[in-house]
């Protein structure tokens, strides 16, 4: 369920995107772009590659109703291979590249997801002390994580823990005079997806707009995400001389709080080959939630599948071609055809995000 079947070549002018759906693929030697080649060169070439496609399904035993191969020449504008096209799969990951191309068509490459801290009030002057809470409001970033975790496990600079830590003593804190209130409000408390069978959960932290280390303490998944982000920011807090009287909780910022610092992810070209390379269904699931959040009305797994479907058909994609039931392709009720998502491919070749795109992909 954790890798991505799709694979692509640039050859000479010639962009081959192949799918296999329900199969293991098998690496082809193409022919070069039809720009350089006869008419007849390229029906004897098309011709040659039908038969070794066909030949090494049949010898791996996959020639079957649940493989589906779609080759396409984007050179020349004509399917260079197809067998079972319009067949409904289950996509596994594949479903990752219509989550990152909607978000990369939604949001642009340099969008940032921001987590922000809010002051019940500012420090008595003079005193350093903060009298009332400390809010931590999630804004759906699915990398926000400690130094440690995005040096061994993400390999990538993003969102900080340890930022808030630093933005307190900036402003001279020593003491808070309440607690580190966790707000998690902007996505709803569904920690999975419905449709999961039992036990894919071991796939993917919990979901939660606010999230520390995609959800994991020391390789144990947690139980409230929120929560557990907002003790771990205690602790530093107080590893850092500012004292907080109160124990962490959950809640929601009041209207009357000050906001006094923002962190921010790293850009969404980053986070999606962060996500894409090792399919990472954390991510996936974010950012399906963030789509509903900020396009779709809610912070929902369900808002955000309907944001990606609104988008495939804005590309072309036929609504009978695909069943979206989450991000990350984990849920066995998904299901795409190997020619919406070749579809999908040849629409985002075509876009101005291509490149961060391409970059993204295994």
């Amino acid at each position: 369920m954790c890798t991505m079947r799709c694979l692509a070549w640039r050859l000479r002018g010639l962009a081959v995107l192949v799918l296999v759906l329900g199969g293991v693929f098998t690496s082809l030697a193409l022919p070069a772009s039809a720009s350089s080649i006869s008419t007849t060169q390229l029906r004897l070439a098309q011709t040659s590659l039908q038969t070794r496609i066909t030949a090494i399904l049949v010898n791996r035993g996959l020639a079957r109703p649940g493989t589906a191969v779609r080759v396409w020449d984007r050179t020349a504008g004509v399917g260079l291979y197809a067998r079972n096209v319009s067949t409904l799969l289950t996509p596994a990951s594949n479903e990752k590249l219509v989550t990152s191309a909607a978000a990369l068509a939604l949001w642009g490459p340099e969008h940032r997801f921001t987590t922000r801290l809010y002051l019940s009030s500012l420090p008595a002057y003079g005193t350093g002390v903060v009298h009332g809470n400390v809010y931590l409001q999630g804004g759906g970033d699915p990398s926000l994580s400690s130094g440690w975790y995005q040096t061994n496990v993400l390999h990538i600079t993003t969102a900080n823990i340890s930022h808030f830590a630093k933005a307190l003593k900036s402003l001279g804190v020593t003491k808070i005079v309440g607690r580190v209130v966790g707000d998690e409000s902007y996505f709803d408390t569904q920690r999975a997806v419905a449709s999961w069978r039992p036990g894919m959960t071991q796939w993917c932290g919990p979901l939660s707009a606010l999230s520390l280390n995609e959800g994991y303490d020391d390789g144990t998944r947690v139980t409230n995400p929120a929560l557990f982000t907002v003790r771990r920011l205690t602790k530093i807090l107080e590893r850092n001389g500012i004292v907080v009287t109160g124990s962490a909780a959950v809640g929601r910022v009041p209207a009357t709080a000050v906001l006094c610092f923002t962190e921010q992810s790293a850009p969404l070209a980053t986070l999606i080959k962060a996500m894409n390379k090792p399919s990472d269904n954390f991510f996936a699931e974010m950012l399906t939630k963030d789509l509903g959040a900020a396009f779709g009305g809610a912070g929902t797994t369900a808002a955000g599948v309907a944001v990606e479907a609104k988008f495939l058909r804005s590309e072309g994609v036929a609504a009978t071609s695909f069943r979206l039931c989450d991000g990350s392709g984990l849920s066995y009720q998904d299901k795409l055809t190997a020619g919406a998502v070749t579809r999908l491919l040849r629409q985002m070749a075509g876009s101005v995000d291509y490149p961060y795109y391409w970059a993204s992909l295994p």
